[in-house]
């Protein structure tokens, strides 16, 4: 069943589950499914966790995959401020942007 649909007590779990999934995956292998949208999280009839669709991953180089996981704790307590500095450190702004900059664009 789709985690997201599915009414077992033990949904919560299987939440924590895939977030320790996709940190492992990030920080011991290098390695991210890029896909995790609802319907490839699923709950097992055993109660357990199934990520389908592993047809898109990313190999994430060791010095991104700490400015990746900033990214994903600032999104996480809402800390909208640092997320210019996060973007120029995963490199998704020209080298000469700052910070300053894309916060007022």
């Amino acid at each position: 069943t789709r985690l997201d649909t599915d009414l077992s007590p033990d949904v919560p779990r299987l939440c924590g589950v895939a977030i320790n999934a996709y940190l492992t995956m990030l920080l011991d292998t290098g390695v991210l499914h890029c896909d995790p949208h609802p319907g490839n999280l699923l709950r097992t009839t055993d109660g357990k966790l199934c990520i389908l669709d592993w047809g898109m991953t990313l190999e994430v180089p060791n010095d991104l995959q700490y400015a990746l996981l900033e990214f994903i704790a600032h999104i996480n307590v809402e800390d909208y401020d640092s997320i210019p500095e996060d973007f120029i450190n995963l490199g998704f702004s020209p080298p000469d942007v700052t910070p300053e900059r894309l916060k007022s664009s």
